[in-house]
C-alpha cells in the first residue's frame, strides 16, 4: 500500500506524535511505503523508516497531500487527529471526487457522540477509534467503526530498580527517600482540571502529609490556562510544586516516572490518556478521575477511580467541544483516594503492569494493516 499520512508530529509534545509514529513504523516495517504530512513538524532529525513533510498549518498540511497525491498517487489517505479537524478535512474533499480512500484514526473524549459529528463522520470510508469507550459511543449512534489497540512499549516504559530512584531523586530532583513524590503529565488546558488537581494536593498535604511533592509536567505558559505557580502560592503550597516544561527528551521523562510514587491524572474527560499507560509501565499505583477512558484503563483493580460531583442529573455538564459531558473530580473523595494509596497503595501495581504488557504495538498495527487492506479494491490487496 501506498499511505499519506496526516497528524500532528510536534515534537514538543503530542499524543498524535506518540500514537502515530510506532503505527507508522510497524506499517513501513511491513513493506507499505508511508509518507507522513506532518503538523507542527519543523524539519528535526529522525530515524524513522518513512519521510515527515513539514506543514505550518492545515492548509499546509492539506497541500502537502495534494502534491503527493499528484506526484506519488496513494492509496489511502490516514488522518490521526480530533474529530473537529478530521471534519474539517474531510467536508473540504467531500465536493472534489476524491481519488483516494479516507480513513480516520481519533478519540472521543466524552458521550455521547453529537449527530452532527456522526453524520460528518460518515463520510469517511474507514473510521478507527483508540478506546473501546469511544467505540461503544459511536456504536450507539449508528457509526460503524473498529477499535484501534494503542501500545506501550513495556521495554522502554520500564520499572526502575530502587537504588535508580534513589539515585534520580537525588541527582535530578534534590529528594530522598523521606519525601512522597506524586506525578501529573497533562496539558494545561480546561479539560486537564489541573486546578481541581492541584487543590486536591493541597489539602491532602494540609491533612498530615508535609512530605508530598506534587510533579507536574505541562505547558506552563499556556495563554487558555492556568497560572499554577500563583494557585500553589493561594494555596500556601509553592514549595511542595515542581513543574516541567512538557516536551523533554524520553531520558528525563521517563526519569521523572521512575522517580515518583505515584501517578494522579484528575481530568474531566480522556479519549484514552496514555500518559496512564506509561505510569502503569512504569510501575506507579495510579489515580484517577472515573470517567471515560480513564476508567477503561484503570478497572479491574488496575488503579484507583475517584467519583465526581453530582451537579446535575446525569452527574455531568455539557461542554462547547462537540457538546460533550465533563465530569469534575470530587475533591472530598480525592483526597481520601490519594491518603489510601500513601498508606496502601501497591496492591495495585502487578496487575496494572501485567495489563499494559499485553498491549504491544504490534496487535494495533494488525488491526490497522487488516483494516487498511481491506479498504482496497481485490486487485489491489497484495500491501504493497
Amino acid at each position: 500500500m501506498k499511505i499519506c499520512w496526516l497528524s500532528d508530529f510536534d515534537i514538543s509534545g503530542s499524543g498524535y506524535l506518540n500514537l502515530s509514529v510506532p503505527l507508522c513504523e510497524g506499517l513501513s516495517k511491513r513493506g507499505h511505503e508511508v509518507k507522513v504530512s506532518g503538523l507542527g513538524y519543523r524539519g528535526q532529525q529522525h530515524d524513522y523508516n518513512f519521510s515527515i513533510i513539514p506543514a505550518g498549518n492545515l492548509g499546509e498540511g492539506m497541500g502537502i497531500i495534494q502534491n503527493l497525491f499528484n506526484l506519488w498517487g496513494f492509496d489511502i489517505l490516514v488522518v490521526a487527529l480530533d474529530i473537529p479537524l478530521q471534519l474539517r478535512i474531510i467536508q473540504q474533499m467531500r465536493d472534489s471526487k476524491r481519488p483516494f480512500k479516507y480513513a480516520g484514526i481519533m478519540p472521543v473524549e466524552a458521550g455521547p457522540l453529537t449527530m452532527s459529528w456522526a453524520m460528518g463522520m460518515m463520510l469517511m470510508d474507514k473510521i478507527f477509534i483508540i478506546s473501546e469507550f469511544g467505540t461503544k459511543e459511536c456504536e450507539l449512534q449508528g457509526i460503524s467503526t473498529e477499535y484501534l489497540p494503542i501500545g506501550i512499549d513495556t521495554e522502554a516504559w520500564r520499572t526502575p530498580t530502587q537504588e535508580e530512584k534513589q539515585t534520580i531523586r537525588k541527582n535530578m530532583l534534590g529528594l530522598d527517600d523521606s519525601h512522597y513524590v506524586i506525578l501529573t503529565v497533562a496539558d494545561n488546558q480546561e479539560r486537564k482540571n489541573l486546578s481541581a488537581g492541584m487543590k486536591i494536593i493541597a489539602d491532602f498535604i494540609k491533612k498530615g502529609y508535609p512530605n508530598v511533592r506534587w510533579m507536574v509536567v505541562t505547558r506552563e505558559y499556556n495563554q487558555v490556562g492556568w497560572i499554577l505557580r500563583d494557585l500553589a502560592q493561594e494555596w500556601g503550597i509553592s514549595d511542595k510544586v515542581m513543574i516541567f516544561e512538557r516536551g523533554m527528551d524520553f531520558k528525563k521523562l521517563w526519569s521523572l516516572y521512575a522517580s515518583s510514587d505515584m501517578f494522579f491524572l484528575p481530568s474531566k474527560t480522556e479519549g484514552l490518556g496514555m500518559p496512564l499507560l506509561e505510569a502503569m509501565s512504569v510501575g506507579l499505583p495510579c489515580v484517577g478521575t472515573k470517567c471515560t477512558g480513564i476508567e477503561e484503563l484503570l478497572k479491574n483493580n488496575r488503579g484507583y477511580l475517584v467519583n465526581y460531583v453530582s451537579i446535575l442529573k446525569d452527574c455531568s455538564y455539557i461542554d462547547p467541544f462537540g457538546n460533550g459531558r465533563r465530569y469534575i473530580i470530587h475533591p472530598k473523595h480525592g483526597v481520601t483516594t490519594l491518603e489510601w494509596v500513601y498508606e496502601h497503595g501497591k496492591n495495585t501495581v502487578q496487575t496494572a503492569r501485567d495489563y499494559v504488557e499485553k498491549r504491544k504495538w504490534d496487535i494495533g498495527v494488525d488491526k490497522l494493516e487488516k483494516g487498511l487492506l481491506g479498504m482496497l479494491p481485490k486487485e489491489d490487496k497484495n500491501g504493497q
